[in-house]
């Protein structure tokens, strides 16, 4: 049996099917990716002419099968067809190129989303062809519309107006320097003081990446499980612009550090832990699936020396030091990145300002690669108390001037362990980012910490009914109103997920969705909203994903969204999620403007509210509009007043705003900002989005 599988990719029997990577105890598959002097690809290669080395040892080359790109699709005849109907879906032997765009909006900053916006768009209008199949996501959200691959380039442009700025770091390396007066006194004391609270805070920052980067990787690993079930090799580009692994010691840019002061956490550096974790799975998942990442920073050409924006600090080593912080900042915040690329044999773009170009150039490196094959030692599947191992991989070319792309290693674990499929076509829909898209379903998670119970995440889950396999069914002889109903029996399940990819909390049912005929119309118009509610034990990132099936015709549709459950015991200014929400939903017109959907019509006023923790006695708010991420208007602070006989700890914030009667259709973002001047100056804000749609 050890040498089935080679045998059988000898004889080729995989010609009908593209090839993936497979990793089992019989043989492991790598692609390889090989290039000459100008870039261009190499196709003459043999099994002799590779050299594989796991963990050193070298392994004999079973197979190098040349796997070319496929070519153009013929554009097909012109037809009549329906005015602004969806081109027809492509069939599985026509696909050419599988492309998947994630855009990490959780870690790019104002300009980086714009910018990232434009090159997608232009790729999406110039450079598909025939037989692509793209999606697009981001980090923060992925609801049904957006988890489908489509040929429809109307539907991709649709999506790329809902990426708008979602920025919950709240860190910025390359920011304007300002000096800390404090920390520049002539008092020792009142300098080591606010030296102190400054190291607490950049600890407590990189914390909270960590935790968020995790969160973003981990909405990758959802979407690379999905890209599994596709055939061949897919390309999955990820634009960020901050995915640290390491700190350095705050002492090498800071000579006012003492050795007490070393003492403090996250003082001496050290790594980001969950992190390097999740792109360890990342890479393990990637490279079963056949998908290379092509990572992009969109910041372009960065000139971290002093600016006009600057106030550094008045002490000369000091003002050395904080132009290092910025340069230490750059260099290692490009870390993952870098990783994610060379593990999958991908590429890393940074320093481009052209990002069209850029992505164009990850897209063409799909076209033609060799697939390796070798035999595994017998020990690369043993297991030790910790679990699988991970084994190192090298490959090289002995013809002399080529270069080589590839997988840097694998998991000793079979694909069958690492990547099972579930059994229950609910549990599917629910894993697979794209596959099940036939009932649209949309999330809006709201955290909340209740008195007493901890925190909580109160979920509104909006499905389009539509698709659903709805009967008669008589009405009961006792019922005084004889009108029947329409009836569909359904299956949901919702999943909270931690950053390490395990589930958290889980609940599933069986749920009855009925309506009386006279009033079906309307149902069917304005879906259906309901409400679940998880406790979540611990502060952290999530990713929360919902299913539901139809089992009478088996449609199913499937949504995530990401979550970040700040600590209220902290003591910290916290605000909980913005529910928003118009007039039409509270007068019973239509259920598009409800909290769950936020569809809102031109001249429609529309109410928020959220929750306020931990303030002071006196904080103000401001609200901020924005229009496809331009700001289009802000308001005034307004003081936040604490209601006779409630409490304190917990405020309430509600207001209203009109929209303008010729305000244009589009993507908005509502942004709430709460100060608490009573605070200290690093722990003053808090800041919380949601978007909403005018239709």
């Amino acid at each position: 049996m050890r040498r089935l599988a080679p045998l059988l990719l000898t004889l080729g029997l995989f010609a009908q099917e593209p090839p993936t990577i497979r990793v089992n105890v019989n043989l492991i598959q790598i692609d390889v990716t090989v290039t000459g002097k100008k870039g261009e690809r190499v196709a003459d290669l043999t099994p002799a002419d590779f050299e594989v080395l796991q963990n050193g040892k070298r392994q004999p080359v079973t197979s190098a099968l040349w796997v070319p790109g496929r070519p153009p699709v013929a554009a097909t005849p012109a037809t009549p067809t329906v005015p602004g109907a969806s081109p027809a879906p492509l069939k599985r032997e026509e696909v050419r190129r599988t492309i998947a765009i994630l855009v990490d909006d959780l870690s790019l900053g104002f300009q980086s989303i714009y910018y990232t916006r434009q090159a997608v768009r232009s790729f999406v209008e110039t450079n598909i062809e025939p037989g692509d199949l793209v999606a697009i996501y981001k980090s923060s959200a992925g609801i049904g519309v957006l988890q489908q691959f489509t040929t429809d380039k109307r539907l991709l442009l649709a999506n790329i107006d809902r990426l708008t700025l979602r920025n919950a770091s709240a860190v910025d390396g390359l920011g304007a320097i300002a000096s800390n007066a404090m920390e520049d006194s002539a008092d020792p004391a009142l300098a080591e003081m606010a030296l102190r609270m400054r190291l607490q805070e950049e600890a407590q920052n990189r914390g909270r990446q960590d935790i968020l980067s995790a969160g973003s990787l981990g909405a990758a690993r959802f979407i690379v499980q999905g890209l599994a079930e596709l055939p061949g090799r897919k390309s999955l580009i990820y634009f960020a612009e901050n995915l640290q692994l390491y700190d350095p010691p705050a002492s090498l840019t800071n000579p006012n550090i003492t050795a007490a002061m070393r003492t403090m956490p996250g003082v001496e550096g050290g790594a980001r832990d969950r992190t390097i974790s999740a792109i360890r799975d990342l890479t393990d998942y990637a490279n079963r699936a056949a998908v290379v990442f092509y990572t992009i920073d969109p910041r372009g050409v960065v000139t971290t020396g002093f600016n006009a924006a600057d106030t550094p600090s008045s002490n000369t080593q000091r003002m050395i030091g904080q132009m290092q912080e910025r340069q230490s900042f750059y260099d290692r915040s490009k870390e993952g990145l870098a990783v994610l690329a060379e593990e999958t044999g991908g590429v890393f773009y940074q320093g481009r300002n052209d990002l069209a170009a850029a992505l164009k150039e990850a897209v063409q490196d799909q076209e033609g690669y060799y697939l390796i094959s070798f035999n595994p030692d017998d020990g690369s599947f043993e297991r030790t108390r910790s679990g699988a191992k991970y084994h190192r991989l090298q490959v090289k070319v002995k013809r002399p001037g080529l270069k080589i792309r590839y997988r840097h290693g694998f998991v000793g674990a079979t694909d069958d362990e690492r990547m099972p499929k579930p059994a229950n076509p609910l549990l599917a829909a629910m894993m697979s980012p794209f596959r099940s898209a036939e009932v649209p379903i949309r999330l809006t998670p709201m955290f909340l910490e209740g008195k007493g119970t901890g925190p909580i995440l109160r979920t509104l889950i909006h499905v389009d009914v539509r698709p659903f396999n709805f009967k008669e069914v008589p009405v009961d002889t006792t019922d005084q109103n004889k009108t029947p109903w329409m009836e569909a029996n359904i299956l949901i399940a919702a999943y909270l997920f931690g950053d390490n990819g395990a589930v958290v909390d889980k609940v599933s049912q069986t749920q009855r969705v009925r309506a009386r005929k006279t009033a079906f119309e309307k149902f069917l118009a304005d879906g259906v909203t309901q409400t679940l509610e998880l406790p979540v034990a611990k502060p952290g990132a999530y990713q929360l994903r919902a299913a539901i099936l139809d089992p009478s015709n088996q449609k199913s549709g499937s949504a995530s969204q990401f979550v970040n459950i700040p600590n209220v015991k902290s003591k910290r200014l916290i605000l909980s999620d913005v529910a928003l929400y118009g007039d039409d939903y509270t007068q019973g017109k239509s259920n598009g403007s409800s909290p769950g959907v936020r569809q809102l019509r031109p001249g429609e006023r529309f109410s928020y509210g959220a929750y306020l923790y931990n303030a002071g006695p006196a904080p103000v708010f401001q609200v901020s509009l924005y229009r496809e991420g331009k700001l289009i208007h802000r308001g005034k602070k307004e003081p936040l007043a604490v209601p006779a006989g409630s409490d304190s700890a917990i405020r309430a914030l509600e207001a209203g705003m009109t929209l303008g009667p010729k305000a244009p259709p589009g993507e908005y973002l509502l942004e709430i900002a709460v100060q608490d001047p009573s605070a200290p100056k690093q722990h003053q804000f808090a800041v919380r989005t949601i978007d909403f749609t005018i239709r």
